[in-house]
């Protein structure tokens, strides 16, 4: 059952309420996100993605390395489900989310999985390779990221470096709620204060592409580990937490937000041929190698950055709308199977590269492709369903006392 508070309203002749809601086509979503980037990865190790002088392993080589467009869903769903409640506030008046249980909620729903997965990869993956402490220590605290030996003490764990960029933005998310709210102003109508913060959001993005250029520069050198620092995902976050804002602002008064988000509410299907042709386009890559996961020069990796920020927004989009879903996107992000992938997402995101190293010893020629997905699909699964009812589970029914919230996902909707 949601639960229902009033709170203090912009205008005092029109009182809010707030309730919270359960959107199952978000976690179906999660689900997708967490299937495409295991099976780009499976892709990889198996050879079927050209690196190298190895060419890719036709068409569905070409399709495989593409799959890497499910990445950027992560980091928009985070932006989208995460600042909702701020935008909230900020647009329709109502209590801002208060700070420390909202760091709370964050710090259980994310670490004490990933600590098992440390635990784990430090002791049977990396132990020859550890000479000092602070090589797990680093680890534990999603620092690795930040120094460039730290690949050689990674195995297993490679993958989460797009964890350190979500925990970042998680510790920076009430300073960047607090400046947009600021932002936004004072302006009876939602519509244009939600402009307002879409202006300055856009700023963002621009920085995530100005960072992707210093990390294409040739006296970077080749894969950098700066290319996996926060800033150069800045672009993914902010766009969702644009669609944060627009869901809020629809919430309140659906006619005064932007044209462009009025037709997303209207034409999901639409949205989602949109993201297809996107992922055609990335298949096809206008500049740089089809099927190729090697390091992109500065044309090539810009072009991704813009051609995974468009599939992105358009896939996105229509499991934001606050209201009147279409049937086709519930039908196909809520059913048993993807609510299911869904719960167990985070597992599947965190032990998948382990396995491929429990079976093979490496990432790279782990064997035929069709063998290795089965195995680290199928061991996936197992894993990450315990990881969710043994830590992630538990740890998440604290929130309840620690994070004053409850254990479930649910998304602060205006009460109609």
């Amino acid at each position: 059952m949601a639960t229902t508070t009033t709170r203090p309203s912009v205008d005092a002749s029109h009182p809010r309420t707030t309730e919270r809601r359960f959107f199952p086509e978000l976690e179906g979503m999660r689900g997708l996100a967490a299937m495409g980037v295991l099976t780009t990865h499976v892709g990889f190790s198996s050879g079927m993605i050209g690196f190298m002088d190895k060419e890719a392993n036709g068409f569905l080589g070409v399709m495989l390395q593409q799959l890497q467009v499910s990445l950027p869903i992560f980091f928009i769903l985070s932006g989208m489900l995460l600042y909702r409640p701020f935008a909230l506030a900020t647009l329709a008046g109502t209590r801002k989310p208060a700070v420390k249980p909202y760091l709370w909620r964050r710090a259980l729903r994310t670490l004490p999985a990933y600590w098992v997965l440390v635990a784990v990869a430090m002791t049977f993956l990396n132990r020859e390779n550890i000479h000092g402490a602070w090589q797990v220590i680093r680890a534990v605290l999603l620092l690795q990221v930040y120094q460039l030996d730290s690949r050689t003490v990674a195995q297993g764990l490679e993958q989460t470096w797009t964890l350190a960029t979500e925990v970042a933005f998680y510790a920076l998310l009430p300073l960047m709620a607090r400046a947009l709210d600021k932002i936004s102003g004072s302006s009876a109508d939602p519509g244009v204060r939600v402009r307002r913060i879409l202006w300055a959001l856009s700023s963002l993005v621009v920085i995530g592409f100005a960072f992707c250029v210093w990390t294409e520069l040739p006296s970077m050198g080749e894969y950098p580990m700066q290319n996996e620092w926060p800033p150069k995902w800045l672009g993914f976050i902010a766009v969702g937490m644009g669609l944060a804002a627009l869901s809020a602002a629809a919430d309140l008064s659906p006619a005064t937000v932007p044209a462009f988000y009025r037709w997303m509410m209207k034409n999901p299907l639409g949205c989602w041929a949109a993201a297809a042709a996107v992922y055609v386009v990335a298949c096809v890559r206008p500049i740089g190698q089809p099927g190729h996961a090697d390091y992109p020069d500065m044309a090539g990796g810009l072009t991704e950055m813009f051609l995974y920020l468009l599939f992105g927004l358009f896939i996105v989009a229509p499991v934001t709308v606050p209201r009147g879903r279409s049937k086709f996107v519930v039908a196909a992000m809520s059913n048993p199977v993807m609510r299911f992938l869904g719960r167990i997402s985070y597992g599947l995101y965190l032990w998948h590269i382990a396995i491929i190293y429990f079976w093979h010893g490496s990432l790279f020629e782990a064997g035929g492709f069709w063998e290795l997905y089965s195995v680290t699909l199928g061991g996936s699964i197992v894993l990450a369903t315990a990881s969710f009812y043994l830590v992630e589970s538990p740890a998440m029914k604290l929130r309840e006392r620690l994070g004053k919230a409850s254990a479930g996902p649910s998304v602060e909707t205006i009460h109609s």
